[in-house]
């Protein structure tokens, strides 16, 4: 068999349309070029075609489809919630520990006041009302070593801060339950959230997040809804802890936030030491499930981030994690970094993150304030004119592909109080978080342009202009090997002619 006869028999006999008009012995000339350049059309607009199939499917947008509207509480985890005391300091801790040791001096003892009052407001996104503070008043300069221990020191405790505590209506110790947790609003502390510090000392064997296998943190779930079935506390007023001077209303902000992120401090809620009144926190839940179709994304070009985090031995900030808010913390310390050369006291120290902030870097912190509230955009976005954003941080924070999201909504209610309780105890602090619904809401994010759809595409393609199909391109190769042979053979047998020769 030749290689000519070969290729003869496949176009008299091959599945591709047009290929035996042109080996016909009986069409003229002008008609096999005809049926030529039909196929060299054909095949360009094949190629034409295919390429902007594949490049749509590169390049695809996605899209988020409803999953399950009813999706149940049991398969998502409980917010983390964090509460900040409004007061940082615990006055009388103040006068024990440093104030009365400088009652001699008066002029030492305010300078020392004024100290701390300032370093008890530092917090994002307030610095700049250290400027008025801080303006034409004597401090300390504190040795910077010493600011970070001295500031947890006279930090109000968990014993100092909690009455009672409630897990689905069942008393437990607050220290049980609760966790340190360090925030741009200072020293606070954590229900149930991965990104508090996990103490290697407790006595309790309970302190949600729990260990699972592998060391990974296994938030708290719930499965009811409506009062009484989430987190209650009931938290002290602290009004005779704040410095006589402080005339800030007595209170807490409190975060509500995902297990596996860290508490975003600019979305807190203020809440107040009203008599006779409980602050109810209702949450909706919606979850964002990335579909299998997204794994063909580039990490980095990707409209979203692939990453889903293990929440495997999360012991501080500055963890991994693929939580937009935690992004957007570790950018504004190392903002505050490049431009004052310290971390804030509230942050530990990392490699490479200098000393912590002092009151000699409080007018470093007044002026970069602004900076920290301003993320860089990309040039060519439209809205963003250069003087609209005169200072902005350089943060790759994309959004998680994969996600839960807690709609909150903040409601009071008249507190029902027993004549026997004592007066102080109507100016506590009564806090509820519960979810609203007993259900989530699951929508699922998928490319636009699926594996499937290329396929399909390529095959219509294919079909329409050559009327070829997967067995056609099979042909093909078993030709295309089968003329392989042939002229191996043909070779082999040139060279043992050539050989038998001499």
């Amino acid at each position: 068999m030749t290689l000519k006869s070969i290729w003869v028999d496949y176009c008299e006999n091959g599945s591709i349309h047009g290929l035996r008009h042109i080996i016909q012995k009986n069409e003229t000339p002008w008609k096999r070029l005809m049926w030529i350049l039909l196929l060299i059309v054909a095949s360009i607009a094949i190629v034409v075609l295919v390429s902007a199939s594949w490049e749509k499917y590169s390049y695809s947008s996605m899209e988020i489809a409803v999953d399950d509207p009813h999706y149940p509480l049991t398969k998502i985890d409980f917010p983390a919630v964090t509460i900040c005391p409004i007061s940082k300091i615990i006055y009388s801790k103040a006068l024990k520990l440093v104030l009365n040791k400088h009652s001699n001096d008066s002029d030492l003892r305010t300078r020392w006041t004024n100290s701390l009052m300032a370093l008890s407001r530092m917090q994002f996104p307030h610095n700049t009302n250290l400027y008025y503070i801080l303006k034409n008043i004597p401090t300390i300069k504190i040795p910077l070593d010493d600011i970070s221990d001295l500031m947890l020191k006279l930090a109000p405790s968990i014993e100092d801060i909690f009455i009672k505590c409630f897990w689905r209506g069942v008393t437990y110790k607050c220290k049980d339950i609760l966790r340190f947790q360090r925030t741009e609003q200072g020293f606070c502390y954590s229900f149930n959230s991965q990104t508090a510090e996990r103490s290697t000392n407790n006595e309790s064997n309970i302190h949600p997040p729990f260990d699972g296998r592998d060391g990974i943190l296994i938030p708290l779930r719930n499965n009811a809804a409506g009062k009484h079935t989430g987190l209650k506390l009931i938290m002290k007023n602290m009004s005779n802890e704040f410095f006589p001077t402080d005339y800030r209303r007595r209170g807490f902000n409190v975060l509500v936030h995902p297990p596996d992120g860290a508490p975003d401090v600019a979305s807190a809620y203020k809440v107040h030491a009203v008599r006779d009144r409980i602050t109810q926190i209702s949450v909706s839940v919606a979850q964002v499930e990335a579909d299998d179709s997204l794994n063909r994304l580039d990490d980095w070009n990707g409209q979203c981030y692939l990453y889903k985090t293990k929440a495997k031995n999360l012991s501080s900030l500055l963890h991994k994690s693929s939580n937009e808010d935690t992004c957007f913390i570790k950018c504004r310390m190392k903002a505050i970094h490049e431009a004052c050369n310290c971390t804030q006291y509230f942050f530990k120290l990392y490699q490479g993150l200098g000393s912590h902030c002092g009151i000699e870097h409080i007018p470093c912190l007044i002026e970069n304030d602004v900076l920290q509230r301003n993320a860089k955009v990309t040039e060519d976005e439209p809205g963003f004119p250069e003087w609209s954003i005169p200072f902005s941080m350089h943060c790759d924070c994309r959004p998680p592909c994969s996600f839960i999201t807690y709609t909150t909504e903040l409601r009071y209610e008249i507190r029902q109080f027993i004549n026997k309780e004592p007066l102080s105890s109507r100016y506590d602090v009564f806090l509820e978080v519960n979810y609203r619904e007993l259900y989530a809401t699951s929508y699922r994010r998928s490319m636009r342009y699926t594996t499937q759809d290329l396929l399909v595409s390529f095959g219509g393609v294919a079909s329409l202009f050559l009327g070829c199909s997967l067995v056609s391109i099979l042909e093909i190769l078993y030709i295309i090997y089968k003329s392989f042979l042939v002229l191996v053979r043909k070779h082999y047998n040139k060279y043992e002619l050539n050989n038998n020769a001499f």
